[in-house]
């Protein structure tokens, strides 16, 4: 097989890979709280130390490509609601919710009032503060919080949001509905303020994402007609081949 084949494969599988984040990105540029994915790749020799000589192993191996995601978790611009049950962050932090896969963690400050007082996400999974999930009372009227979490109903102190932030927050992996697993990152100093009556909006830049979608679609082509120029190539060598009994 041509050397050159592998190169071109390898460019197709990296730009289908890049496509599909950026697709989720422009999918995701009007979502509350959603922070921007992109990519990376590591280009490495996966038999460099088999030892079996091959001769095709530096051109095939040396163009597999090792592709990641990573999550910019940039300060998105904030918009007013009015609504009480809106909380945005700015800053670090990260509201934490409890839910059947255990404590996550999300930007998305879209609360509402459940069962009993209990203050929920939209799909009603329960919003933990500092003594666990928050109740409100109904009869206590519009809770007022302050810049630095707590919750109030009247003169009383109901509550904290137990705001969590990481140092590091590349082992953070996406679980849906705009949630993080840690994934055992170190945590930090929650810096920042929370916001009532906000909301936190999409960090993506549609517009540059739009230009990005085109740049690569582009490339896709370009190394799709590569690897089809090849192909169609190494065909004809072939028949070539058969047909004078080589």
């Amino acid at each position: 097989m041509d050397p050159a084949y592998y190169v071109a494969a390898g460019s197709l599988k990296a730009r289908a890979y890049q496509l599909d984040a950026v697709s989720n990105n422009i999918a995701n540029s009007q979502t509350v709280g959603y922070k921007t994915e992109r990519c990376f790749f590591t280009v490495f020799n996966k038999a460099l130390h088999e030892g079996r000589g091959l001769p095709l192993s530096p051109f095939v191996n040396d163009g597999t490509i090792y592709p990641q995601k990573d999550i910019s978790f940039e300060q998105g611009p904030t918009k007013y609601t009015e609504r009480k049950l809106d909380v945005a962050l700015e800053g670090n932090g990260f509201f934490s919710i409890q839910t059947p896969q255990g404590t996550l963690y999300t930007r998305d400050g879209r609360f509402a009032l459940g069962a009993d007082g209990l203050l929920e996400t939209l799909d009603g999974l329960p919003v933990l503060g500092k003594n666990g999930p928050i109740y409100l009372r109904a009869e206590a009227g519009v809770p007022h919080i302050s810049e630095d979490g707590g919750i109030y109903q009247g003169n009383d102190f109901i509550d904290q949001f137990d705001l969590r932030a990481f140092g590091d927050t590349s082992p953070m992996t996406r679980m849906g509905f705009g949630r993080f697993d840690s994934g055992g990152a170190q945590e930090a100093e929650v810096k920042g303020r929370t916001l009532q009556g906000y909301l936190e909006q999409s960090t993506v830049d549609l517009p540059s994402m739009m230009v990005e979608m085109i740049r690569l679609n582009r490339l896709f082509e370009m190394s799709q007609k590569i690897a089809s120029t090849i192909t169609n190539d190494l065909d004809a060598r072939s028949i070539s081949s058969i047909a004078m009994g080589q």
